[in-house]
């Protein structure tokens, strides 16, 4: 890693006020119309797949339980030990999977699930009775057995050894684990204590063995009580520990929104706790890409790493790394099927939300509906867009003939004012502009959420 500019660095926080800006999806949900209801994904299906061969799609299953707030989450979650509201909510979950399956079989419709995904919350709290029956019912509408990758989210506080067997009789074939961060003082603060001899535990080498598709670390940036010392502190102790992929995202602080949030920097004790302001952030991701850059972690995108033997890594060799709003995928597949409270199903360019709250969740599934709040179909135009944005975010570098031909455009003339702000960015030094490329410099790259911004025609009207 090269050497950052302290000076330099400082210069472009303050003149960028606003880089902390996060893209999970083009154009972001915000934009996306209540209209778009349950025709709208019905839509989406026949028209994409109704009757033709199609690509690999991936099937989300949403379990928004946990036992315990974690005070930085954003996730749609509900804190409960009250048993009985999960199994309950697994009989409407059901009920939504069924739904899928009769509408496909009705019109011919083949999703080619090829990956599986089970989030949340935490889908480790459900008992294995339940969690037997989840496996049954998408048996119902996947085909299990001839699976590229079946993920889990595990929370480490909730499983053992012998459940992480029990996953893997399951046909679990990777995991990923909320660490968020491994300094006792920054758990504390964040209402998530678990000792780095829980992960340890979880991860000898008879374990890992069952999960070949690799293990993957959540960690965040921007908590409070976070240094770099801390941090720093935090990545060498993951790097002996060896995960195959890292998801390193910065605090998304919204405590309108995320009321529990306020606790962090309240503090349970009375005494306030700062969070790292946008500098420090910075200064944070850094120190964490400096200790992965030397222990062979190569970077995917704006905020993932990979180790060599992930398929991560051969994929952004290749170039085929695809993003979406689980995050930085191999590119296997581009779809995804979202199932259960919350989630979100991509269509080729149709995009869903299913509705937040549980008793409205219900009352549509139990009148046999999808439970669709809101959705969004890409024009033209949000394709172009879009293309440039991820490619962007994905490799910090625009083939600009490659769009042109793509698209029969002239790049300069479409980007008429987005090539005027890629200018001023290339005079501080965060990228590199010439006639046939964009190429986002190192330091750029921590800025890079704000250079794809440019060209959100959204955002920028």
């Amino acid at each position: 890693m090269e050497k950052i500019q302290t000076e330099r660095f400082e210069y472009l926080i303050s003149k960028y006020a606003d880089s902390s800006f996060m893209y999970t999806e083009y154009p972001h949900k915000s934009f996306w119309s209540k209209e778009f209801g349950e025709e709208g994904i019905k839509e989406a299906f026949i028209n994409v797949y109704a009757g033709k061969q199609h690509s690999s799609s991936l099937l989300y299953v949403h379990i928004p339980f946990c036992s315990k707030q974690c005070y930085y989450c954003t996730c749609h979650t509900i804190i409960t030990k009250e048993y009985p509201r999960i199994t309950n909510y697994l009989l409407t979950l059901f009920r939504e999977m069924d739904l899928y399956r009769e509408f496909f079989e009705k019109n011919t419709i083949i999703p080619n699930i090829k990956e599986i995904h089970l989030g949340g919350g935490s889908p480790t709290i459900l008992h294995e009775k339940e969690f037997d029956m989840l496996i049954e019912k998408i048996g119902s509408i996947a085909d299990i057995r001839n699976l590229n990758e079946f993920s889990l989210e595990i929370d480490p506080r909730e499983v053992d050894k012998e459940k992480m067997e029990y996953y893997s009789s399951k046909g679990i074939n990777r995991i990923s684990f909320g660490v968020q961060d491994f300094d006792i003082g920054v758990q504390r603060a964040i209402n998530r204590v678990q000792p780095i001899s829980l992960i340890e535990e979880l991860l000898t080498p008879d374990i890992r063995k069952y999960f070949p598709k690799g293990v993957n670390f959540d960690i965040i940036c921007g908590l409070p009580n976070q240094t770099p010392d801390t941090i720093k502190e935090t990545f060498r102790r993951i790097v002996k520990l060896s995960p195959e992929r890292i998801c390193f995202n910065y605090l998304h602080y919204v405590p309108h929104a995320a009321k529990h949030q306020k606790l962090m920097v309240d503090g349970r004790d009375g005494r306030p706790t700062k969070l790292p302001d946008l500098y420090e952030k910075k200064m944070l991701f850094w120190e964490a890409l400096t200790v992965l850059g030397e222990n062979g972690y190569l970077r995917v995108g704006y905020d993932h790493f990979a180790k060599a033997n992930d398929d991560l890594y051969e994929a952004t060799q290749k170039k085929t790394v695809h993003w979406n709003a689980l995050g930085v995928t191999s590119g296997r597949y581009s779809d995804v099927i979202g199932i259960g409270i919350h989630s979100y199903t991509t269509v080729e360019n149709y995009y869903s939300q299913n509705i937040y709250e549980m008793q409205e969740y219900e009352a549509q599934i139990n009148q046999g509906k999808f439970p669709i709040y809101r959705g969004y179909v890409l024009n033209d135009d949000d394709i172009l867009r879009r293309d440039v944005i991820k490619t962007l975010r994905n490799f910090f570098s625009l083939d600009l003939r490659s769009i042109e031909e793509k698209y029969h455009i002239s790049f300069k003339d479409r980007f008429k004012q987005e090539y005027i702000q890629l200018a001023e960015y290339a005079q501080d030094g965060m990228l590199e502009l010439r006639d046939d490329r964009v190429t986002i410099t190192e330091i750029g790259k921590l800025f890079a959420n704000l250079i794809c911004k440019t060209f959100d025609a959204f955002i920028n009207r």
